[in-house]
């Protein structure tokens, strides 16, 4: 038996829908108009959490606590990768990485290629051409041969510093 769309399965359905949405969007409520006078309300306690959710990571006062937010000793922001392409059966330089930062490894050969560590802290996997991967540099400084499993005469150094 063929399941046929009827008109009223497809309201139910675009109702459903939006009502899910609306659900999954709880946050976004209008905003008052200008011309409605603001009743004065007593701030909440500071440290105290938006509508006393103790899961919201904001304040009442529309602030983020110094937990939430990472205080003082918030960590700076990832570093942009380090870029290696793959081209003309060869590595391009790397130049020095920082200790476990992310390179990101680009195929833009015609053929497979992978990057892949000597000792196998790293491996791209096989990359076809156009594709991308990002690997993470190893924690400990050293030079660290690489190649190209399919291509193994591939070969190059990553100096991480």
């Amino acid at each position: 038996m063929a399941l046929r769309a009827t008109p009223t399965i497809a309201i139910c359905l675009t109702a459903g829908i939006a009502a899910g949405i609306a659900l999954a969007r709880p946050g976004d409520e209008p905003a008052p108009a200008a011309a409605t006078p603001v009743a004065e309300t007593a701030p909440a306690p500071t440290g105290q959490n938006v509508d006393g959710d103790p899961d919201s990571p904001y304040l009442a006062d529309g602030t983020v606590p110094p937990a939430a937010a990472g205080g003082e000793e918030a960590a700076a922001p990832p570093a942009a990768p380090t870029a290696i392409s793959i081209e003309g059966f060869a590595f391009s330089s790397s130049g020095s990485v920082a200790a476990g930062s992310p390179i990101e490894v680009t195929n833009l050969d015609g053929a497979d290629h992978t990057l892949t560590a000597n000792n196998g802290e790293f491996d791209t996997g096989t990359l076809g051409q156009g594709q991308t991967a990002t690997i993470s540099a190893p924690s400990t400084p050293g030079t660290y041969e690489f190649f190209c499993v399919i291509h193994p005469s591939m070969t190059g150094q990553l100096v991480v510093s």
